[in-house]
């Protein structure tokens, strides 16, 4: 099971975030995602990356699906 799928069929807390961590590439491709467990401490970092929501993250994992396929078709 893929971490979209299992994103999808489980409801997560509502107060989880996750950031989203890109390659170089042209167009970027999702390198990384990580879970953040403490929000409020991670935005007080001076570099904080933005935080998203469980659909957020939904809707950001498949458009890098979407990428991917069409760089492969």
């Amino acid at each position: 099971m893929s971490y979209l799928t299992h994103l999808k069929r489980n409801k997560m807390h509502y107060a989880e975030r996750w950031i989203v961590k890109y390659d170089s590439s042209n167009p970027p491709l999702i390198k990384e995602v990580k879970q953040i467990f403490n929000p409020e401490e991670y935005r007080k970092f001076k570099q904080s990356k933005p935080l998203n929501t469980q659909e957020g993250l939904i809707k950001i994992l498949e458009q890098d699906k979407k990428r991917r396929l069409s760089l492969t078709s």
